[in-house]
């Protein structure tokens, strides 16, 4: 029994490890504004979106290793504005928890909105935002399993405000 415990240990602090590590800032070259960055963005997902966040609250969840230990998640929903790829279409809605790992922002982020006058004011954040929805995967008989896409400071994940570039090649991408 302690051996098992020890080995579930140290699978457990593997795969925390690796989600750390995915954590890092991305290399320049998955910012870049290029159609290849923009086009491999688009075919790994399952959709792609222009969506409005309709609402935002915590939740807590428990933990996939200790059903005892709860997380907080920040769960936003929203709609969808304009869709280049999947099945939703404008005014579905969905939702994003975030919060699972370290990468996770949510949109009530500071990242998003750096110079709050007041920190525990949240409803300044950005409303409207590109989602490229790209799921992990399931890892076949795992305990652990990888987590559900989030919002991050990523490509995938950011205000719309900062995708001008991505809208104008997405436009083409749809047309096809």
């Amino acid at each position: 029994m302690f051996m098992r415990s020890i080995i579930f240990f140290f699978a457990a602090f593997g795969v925390l490890n690796s989600v750390a590590d995915a954590c890092q800032p991305l290399p320049e070259q998955y910012w870049r504004n290029s159609p290849n960055r923009v086009k491999s963005n688009f075919d790994n997902a399952q959709f792609v979106v222009i969506a409005t966040v309709v609402s935002v609250r915590e939740v807590e969840e428990s933990s996939q290793l200790d059903p005892a230990f709860k997380m907080n998640l920040e769960r936003a929903k929203f709609r969808v504005d304009r869709a280049f790829k999947g099945k939703l279409r404008p005014g579905d809605t969905f939702e994003i928890d975030t919060g699972r790992t370290t990468c996770g922002h949510g949109v009530q982020d500071q990242n998003w909105v750096p110079q709050r006058k007041n920190p525990s004011d949240r409803s300044d954040f950005p409303k409207q935002w590109i989602i490229y929805y790209t799921s992990h995967g399931e890892i076949t008989d795992s305990p652990m399993q990888p987590p559900s896409f989030e919002i991050t400071v990523s490509p995938l994940s950011r205000p719309a405000a900062e995708a001008d570039y991505d809208l104008k090649i997405l436009e083409k991408l749809r047309a096809r």
